[in-house]
């Protein structure tokens, strides 16, 4: 029997039903009835559909709409219903990504802008001569939503309408494929994609719909709340879904990849989820109380719009209704309830106790405390008799600041957290910290978590904070807008990259990662592996047994190369090359000297240093501008990257990026896929020859899964799980990225510290990887550690080498596949030691963590594998 524990949802928000909800319900099925029944196999299959309740969603979600408009969203959210359970079914839509984007092409041009253009609410489609039964059902459902809804619509909120809609179906194409090529996104990518297929965009627009308003006009005021009020959404959805959708093999699902991507058991992940549904609660609240008590608080439409946000929201964990599509006919559970569920019960009831784990057998009433939920929830002023006494001209009131006896519901909770903060030792007049950063950075940076969980140190005049706690870290990470980009990393970074996706600031950054995604998208990465391979196969043909060789500058040699050949296809990028391979890791480490420096002045000193520096960057600026203005010139999609970045268009503005705009992106992805994967292969090779029954454990699983010797394709690649396990583990011990900054943005507490605006924070991820507190034996490397039943207990915080929330790196899947490739591909065929003294250089100061110089000697593996030959985990 598998159970798993839910515990009660937050409800800081409220929810009530509309008062003709039961009305707006049986008339919805019963529009569905008359316009999709031919979207189903029969009547069976319909009348399921119609028990799981669908159409109660609208009218739960909007419980002051007007009663007609509350019946148009019921419809409509029961018409993308179907719409996503033909994606779920392999026997539908969701057996042919391109035949369901055809489908889904239609659908938008069955929703027309009625202004007189006569034009697609979406992007152009194609026509088509023949369409399913299904297909004609699909539009002529369509056709009546529109007649409804497009009268209630503003010209602008009928282009956005569109576009959610566009956007809706381009997530489900999305879902579809990543089923049928069963990849298993990360966290950040999993939530794009769900933004999309969730209908985040839509549900919005369908809030102000009911509200009888139109946001269009604010919406930049909006991003933040919009934000938080989608990612809360999202996971309570798929909190409660997770089981259906993993018995129909979905891999969008957040649950799915906590457990399968991050290796975290269930239980674990349901408690990290329920702990980001509350995060991102009270983020919302706050920034919804900071625009009401700001001049959008006068607007009476921003008002009445916040408040029936809080009412989607809250009604979101009102899942009375979706139990029984995900759990089985008779399936209850209102999101007040907390309890035990049987995951293979046909019919789900909530028990207070685990059936396989009675009080009996424990000594203890209730589950375990092991096993429990982390997060004090409690019931704010949400109920719906509270929200239905609400004053209708405001949002329900917010939760009141905690105090060491309440947790702000009126519930007692334990006292807070008390946090150390401490004055790191060994300052000196001026300089403060900065020569420790100087001269023995990795050292110095170790030793501060034992001096508290937030320890202020100084660069120069300036005070700066290191978060050494994993649960700080997280708070900096997962709060971007108030811990943006900036520091004196970030600062100096722009030497380099200008306002690059790495270093731009949170609105400019939303935008770029918005333009550059689709360069990552899942589906290009077969496509990627094939280059990458390529390459690989390209270094190796020029090893010699015996012929030492600079293992760092090879890796950064090749990373480049691959990394370059993703970006630019043209002859132009091919001479790009050898300039780049040159300039950066001279520009790399200028950028961490101008880092620390206690003032600013030295890097304006004509010096021969600087002026090196400011050639290298001017020589780098004229070979990426020759390549920008060939891509232009060209005018056509090449397929790599520089033609995504010329041709890309804002969905918000329709506008393109500048010729410097594109630079600095280029330069960002450049640094980003060469610098940390360069060095991160470099030290492995170094771990491997320091650990040679690593080094056998690795091969054996080699041997398995490429008995023939070939570099592993695409497919290949899931297998490889020690062989990512020892890149994981190398990360953990020598993170490329090992110090990071942050500036806040407004006044606002870390660990019980009050930071002004404009405050610099620091995390350090290597030292984060050293802390015994969290790592058994942290200076000994363990690939095992990553083991999943062992590396549940890590805190999320301690380990976060590719950064946290939507700050994470945009190619971090790119990145993984890249070294696990590379490792693969050269450990099949060749031992690396080292050549004698050779030995890494740590105390060179560069602002990405590498071995320097090292030496090592390539000599052929043999490969007689014996039938009888042992599995990676049979070797010790």
């Amino acid at each position: 029997m598998r159970e798993v524990f839910y515990p009660e949802l937050p409800r800081l928000l409220p929810y009530a039903y509309h008062p003709k909800a039961a009305q707006i319900e049986i008339a919805s099925n019963g529009w569905i009835r008359k316009h999709l029944t031919a979207c189903f196999a029969g009547e069976e299959e319909l009348l399921f559909f119609l028990r799981q309740r669908n159409g109660i969603y609208g009218p739960l979600t909007v419980p002051e709409a007007e009663a007609q408009r509350a019946l148009d969203i019921a419809d409509w959210y029961q018409y993308v219903t179907v719409i996503d359970s033909s994606v779920s079914d392999r026997s539908a839509l969701g057996a042919d990504e391109g035949a369901a984007r055809r489908v889904f092409a239609d659908i938008v041009a069955d929703f027309t802008v009625e202004d007189g253009t006569g034009e697609p609410a979406g992007a152009d489609t194609p026509e088509v001569v023949v369409r399913s039964t299904a297909e004609v059902a699909y539009g002529t459902a369509a056709k009546d939503l529109w007649r409804r809804i497009s009268p209630g619509l503003s010209p602008a909120q009928k282009r956005r309408f569109g576009a959610s809609l566009a956007a809706f179906l381009r997530g489900c194409a999305s879902e579809i494929e990543a089923k049928l090529t069963g990849n298993v996104p990360d966290y950040e990518t999993c939530i794009q994609v769900r933004l999309d297929s969730f209908g985040c965009d839509f549900i919005e627009l369908m809030t102000e719909y009911g509200a009888a308003v139109d946001m269009s006009e604010f919406l930049p005021e909006l991003a933040d709340v919009h934000v938080h009020c989608r990612r809360q959404m999202i996971i309570i959805n798929d909190l409660l879904s997770w089981r259906k959708e993993q018995a129909q093999d979905d891999k969008m699902t957040v649950v799915r990849v906590l457990t399968e991507r991050e290796g975290l058991g269930l239980q674990d992940a349901v408690n990290r989820l329920c702990e980001l549904v509350e995060q991102h609660e009270r983020t919302y609240i706050e920034l919804r109380d900071g625009l009401l008590a700001g001049p959008l608080g006068e607007r009476a439409e921003v008002v009445a719009y916040l408040r029936a946000l809080d009412h989607m929201m809250g009604g979101s964990q009102e899942f009375e209704y979706l139990t029984p599509r995900y759990y089985g006919d008779g399936s209850v559970w209102d999101g007040s309830t907390s309890g035990w569920l049987d995951l293979d019960a046909p019919i789900v009831r909530f028990r207070a106790e685990p059936a396989a784990l009675t009080p009996e057998a424990t000594g203890q009433a209730g589950p375990p405390a092991a096993l429990r939920c982390p997060v004090d929830h409690g019931r704010a002023p949400g109920s719906a008799d509270s929200a239905a006494a609400a004053p209708a001209t405001a949002p329900a009131p917010a939760p009141a600041p905690a105090t060491p006896h309440s947790n702000g519901n009126g519930h007692r909770s334990a006292a807070p957290r008390t946090w150390r903060v401490a004055t790191a030792q060994g300052a000196v007049p001026v300089l403060g910290h900065a020569l420790h950063l100087w001269r023995r950075p990795l050292e110095f940076l170790a030793g501060l978590p034992g001096q508290g969980d937030l320890v202020e140190i100084r660069l120069g005049p300036k005070k700066a904070y290191l978060a050494c706690h994993p649960d700080l870290v997280m708070q900096v990470l997962l709060d971007a807008r108030t811990f943006d980009k900036g520091g004196p990393l970030f600062e100096k970074a722009r030497l380099l990259v200008g306002n690059g996706l790495v270093s731009s600031e949170f609105d400019d950054h939303r935008t770029q990662r918005r333009m550059l995604q689709p360069a990552f998208h899942p589906s290009r990465m077969p496509g990627y592996v094939s280059l990458m391979r390529e390459e690989v196969e390209a270094v190796l043909a020029d090893w010699r047994e015996g012929e030492a060789f600079d293992v760092s500058d090879a890796m950064h040699a090749l990373t480049l190369r691959i990394t370059a050949r993703t970006m630019f296809s043209t002859s132009v990028g091919e001479r790009a090359i050898p300039e780049v391979a040159y300039c950066m890791p001279l520009i790399m480490r200028g950028v961490y000297q101008r880092m620390v420096a206690p003032t600013g002045w030295q890097e304006r000193i004509p010096t021969p240093g600087n002026r090196r520096f400011d050639a290298l960057r001017e020589r780098m600026h004229a070979v990426i501008g020759e390549t920008i203005e060939d891509q232009r010139r060209a005018g056509a999609d090449r397929g790599d990257l520089l033609s995504i970045l010329v041709n890309a268009r804002d969905e918000d503005t329709g506008e393109g990026l500048s010729d410097a705009e594109i630079y600095d992106q280029v330069m960002t992805l450049l640094i980003g896929g060469t610098e940390t994967t360069g060095n991160t292969m470099a030290w492995v090779f170094h771990v491997l020859a320091e650990h040679p029954e690593i080094e056998r454990r690795l091969h054996a699983e080699l041997d398995e899964v490429l008995p023939d010797g070939r570099a592993p394709e695409f497919a290949d690649l899931p297998r490889l799980d020690y062989t990512w396990r020892v890149l994981h583990e190398t990360l953990r011990m020598y993170p490329p990225a090992w110090l990071l900054t942050r500036a806040t943005t407004k006044r606002t507490e870390l660990g019980g510290k009050v930071l002004e605006p404009g405050t610099i924070v620091m995390y350090s991820p290597y030292s984060l990887g050293r802390q015994a507190g969290h790592f058994e034996d942290p200076e000994r490397f363990d690939p095992d550690r990553w083991l999943p039943d062992r590396s549940a207990g890590v805190p999320r915080g301690a380990m976060v080498p590719f950064s946290a929330g939507n700050r994470k790196c945009i190619g971090d899947t790119f990145g993984q596949a890249e070294t696990t490739l590379t490792l693969a591909t050269i450990a099949t065929r060749w031992r690396l030691r080292p050549a004698p003294g050779a030995k890494p250089n740590v105390a060179v100061p560069k602002a990405s963590l590498g071995t320097g110089p090292l030496d090592m000697i390539p000599t052929p593996r043999s490969r007689a594998v014996r039938p009888d030959s042992l599995t990676p985990s049979q070797v010790s």
